[in-house]
């Protein structure tokens, strides 16, 4: 994914087919890096004990998309709007596949709960490349759906 999916922003964007700006930060968890054991026994006789480590960022939950206000489903539907725009198709596009937590990533643990929520895109399992506008109109009307926001369609 390119380089921007994971920088954190400040400031709006207006995502079509929305037509209010939403707050800009990253698209997707922060990658940390992949790390393989030294010794994979850990000194024991059991070949392949100790497995690799993905490390990514915390998250949060999925989202509801009832309780959330419209300011906040405008957010997590430009999520799939701004993977789109860099060319790339989610196909696997649902709530459990967006992420919520209080605060932003990059804030004290203390500030969190006094600060606005942050959202993040997950399970790139089944994404690829854009290949025509169709599947690419398909799956913002389902964001659209899946997140309330028919009036925008």
């Amino acid at each position: 994914f390119p380089d921007h999916f994971f920088q954190h922003w400040n400031g709006y964007n207006v995502m079509p087919p929305l037509h209010d700006p939403v707050p800009v930060g990253a698209l997707c968890p922060q990658f940390y890096g992949y790390y393989t054991p030294d010794d994979p026994t850990d000194g024991t006789s059991r070949p392949n004990y100790l497995s690799p480590i993905l490390l990514l960022e915390y998250c949060g939950e999925e989202i509801d998309p009832d309780e959330l206000c419209v300011d906040d489903k405008q957010e997590c539907a430009s999520l799939v709007f701004r993977f789109h725009h860099a060319g790339w198709l989610h196909e696997s596009f649902a709530a459990r596949n967006i992420l919520w937590q209080q605060g932003k990533p990059t804030e004290w643990p203390i500030q969190r709960p006094y600060s606005t929520k942050s959202f993040r895109l997950i399970d790139f399992g089944r994404s690829r490349k854009l290949d025509s506008s169709l599947t690419r109109a398909s799956e913002e009307d389902t964001a659209l759906r899946l997140l309330h926001l028919l009036h925008h369609a």
